[in-house]
């Protein structure tokens, strides 16, 4: 084998204090020892988590739809009892798939298909497979790659990038790809696309797999469950597979793109990529069990949440821990909710990890970002408590659109030269810079204070606290306005719309905002 993932250490671990580097098969026969996964590409790291949750369903028997649901809880307190994945399982499914692990195999190369070197006219370049860098006729903005002098990325690495352009690729313009007679050069958005993906973190590497897998019997829709490095054949890009069904459908039988890469002559580096369609009119909707949905306002549909890199991931933790959370109606992801049935000491350890791509429906990509909660999943279970925790993440919010309005009227108010005049008030004069001053203050101070009243279980109250904050903040940002008694007057006249937060209800506080 060219580059065998089963042995080549590739995947960056932390056991304890020490960092390494092991191949996929050692980090199942060690998951009981290795504390965490240290992915550098968050995107990749949510399309690896899944790969692994679906191979740890398979070597557990948690794959089975046909168990109820008191028989799939037995069995995965069976399998976290034994303290670690079986060995001779784990060895018996990396046997029988043994060659479908070669990221350069001729005939089967892992998670990609060998038939685009013929079926495309030419490649895609090296570059458009990195998400870091500039492709085609792109400009050069963060780092100096071009199509002219494309540079070979180290294979270690660019097996992260295949995985994140699988689940999270771009829809839209591709590299042409002709199969009977039929060429197309256009594709839908990989299935991850511009989503936040959340997951049990625990104290092991094992622990978050067990915890991570969903539960099987609600993904059974009468197709194959199987995942691509398990299928015989290549399956038709014109007719595309049947509906994904259990859980290696769900989470890995679901891209829209379809990805070659070649190898150096040694294996240790990728020199050229091909990136193009997969299917031509297929779909294939599902409820991801990581994602967080919500009703949508235009349809009978759910929707995933979309990413967002400018919200701190404690203003969404509400959504991790009740099935109808917010004024938006959220639900939590399906894994958490299972996590809720865990039993013993592993839900008070258990945190949540989130990632997240903020990126277009096309081809924009704008930031991904990693967040974790503290191990306070158990507060699901009291749901007055869940339920308070998520009227405090609601004030917090209604605070901070007051503040924001506040200042931003005290800025208007001290630059307008029509102020006290008599004049009709001017209507050019822009937000200016001391909102988004508030907004950074207020945030950082009111995640200390959510995530300390989580902790202690003390939501009451929150609201004064939430106020006092604001008020302080107002204070700092206007600060710079001297002392003035023309610039003090209107501070303190526009204090008041903070106060207003107080009398405003989560579900009318923006519209008060608004037509303040």
């Amino acid at each position: 084998m060219l580059y065998d993932l089963l042995t080549r250490e590739w995947l960056p671990v932390r056991a304890a204090d020490e960092r390494r580097r092991v191949g996929l098969r050692e980090v199942f026969l060690q998951a009981h020892e290795l504390s965490d996964i240290e992915a550098a590409l968050p995107p990749a790291a949510s399309g690896l988590w899944r790969v692994l949750a679906v191979i740890a369903a398979r070597v557990t028997g948690l794959d089975d739809v046909t168990l109820s649901a008191d028989e799939w809880l037995d069995r995965r307190e069976e399998v976290l009892e034994s303290g670690r994945f079986d060995p001779a399982q784990v060895g018996d499914y990396f046997e029988r798939y043994a060659s479908r692990f070669d990221l350069f195999d001729a005939g089967r190369p892992w998670l990609q298909d060998p038939r685009l070197r013929d079926q495309c006219a030419k490649s895609s370049g090296i570059n458009k497979l990195v998400l870091t860098r500039p492709a085609g006729n792109n400009q050069v903005w963060f780092t100096h790659f071009t199509d002219v002098a494309a540079v070979p990325v180290p294979t270690e690495e660019a097996v992260w990038h295949l995985l994140a352009q699988l689940y999270y690729g771009p829809s839209g313009r591709c590299t042409s790809r002709t199969v009977a007679g039929r060429s197309e050069a256009n594709s839908k958005a990989g299935p991850l696309r511009r989503s936040i993906s959340y997951h049990p973190l625990g104290r092991t590497v094992f622990e978050s797999l067990v915890a991570g897998i969903p539960f099987a019997p609600d993904y059974d829709h009468g197709g194959l469950d199987i995942a691509p490095w398990e299928a015989d054949e290549l399956p038709d890009p014109l007719r595309g597979p049947g509906r994904p069904s259990g859980i290696a459908g769900v989470l890995t039988g679901r891209f829209q793109h379809a990805i070659l890469l070649q190898p150096s002559d040694d294996g240790n580096a990728v020199v050229d990529a091909w990136i193009t369609w997969a299917w031509r009119d297929r779909e294939f909707p599902d409820y991801d069990p990581y994602l967080v949905y919500q009703p949508s306002k235009q349809s009978d549909q759910d929707f995933a949440r979309q990413a967002d890199a400018d919200r701190a991931l404690w203003r969404d933790f509400d959504s991790l821990i009740l099935d109808d959370a917010g004024d938006e109606h959220r639900r939590r992801p399906a894994v958490l909710r299972d996590a809720e049935e865990l039993r013993g000491t592993l839900l008070e350890t258990l945190r949540v990890r989130a990632y997240g791509f903020d990126q277009d429906g096309q081809t924009r990509d704008k930031e991904w970002t990693v967040a974790v909660t503290p191990a306070v999943l158990a507060t699901a279970k009291d749901r007055r408590l869940a339920n308070a925790i998520s009227e405090m993440r609601q004030t917090a919010e209604r605070v901070e659109r007051h503040l924001t309005r506040a200042l931003h009227n005290a800025w208007v108010a001290l630059n307008d030269p029509s102020n006290g005049s008599g004049l009709p008030q001017r209507k050019d004069i822009g937000k200016g810079p001391w909102p988004a001053r508030g907004a950074f203050r207020y945030w950082g101070a009111a995640e200390r204070i959510f995530w300390r009243r989580v902790r202690g279980r003390e939501v009451d109250g929150a609201a004064k606290e939430f106020l006092r904050l604001a008020l302080q903040v107002y204070d700092e940002v206007t600060d710079s306005a001297g002392m003035r008694p023309r610039a003090k007057r209107a501070i303190e006249l526009k204090r008041g719309y903070i106060f207003a937060a107080r009398s405003a209800s989560p579900g009318k506080a923006k519209e008060k905002v608004r037509s303040a």
